[in-house]
């Protein structure tokens, strides 16, 4: 037991999380990239829904407002998505990485 722990304090502690500003943005990145398959994600199923709504509504008032909600969301969810790839490389030309 006395050598495993000498040989444990040899050993230095790892350093845990980004070190550098580039290892950072790779975070950011890949963080960037599950949002915006999300958010698209869910504008093709609202979008989907809406459509249907559009179809089914029968010219009832309520339904087509509720049906243009709806796209009006989608549109936001994708601008959300859009923003949230256009982060990273605003970051790197700031940067001038």
């Amino acid at each position: 037991m006395k050598v495993l722990l000498a040989q444990a304090d040899v050993f230095p502690e790892l350093p845990s999380g980004p070190q550098t500003g580039a290892q950072l943005l790779v975070i950011i990145d890949t963080v960037t990239n599950w949002i915006f398959a999300g958010f698209v994600s869910l504008a093709v199923v609202m979008i989907i829904l809406a459509a249907l709504q559009f179809v089914t509504s029968g010219g009832d008032a309520v339904k087509l407002g509720e049906a243009r909600q709806k796209l009006i969301w989608a549109a936001i969810g994708i601008g959300v998505a859009l923003l949230s790839r256009a982060f990273v490389p605003a970051i790197r030309s700031v940067m001038g990485a």
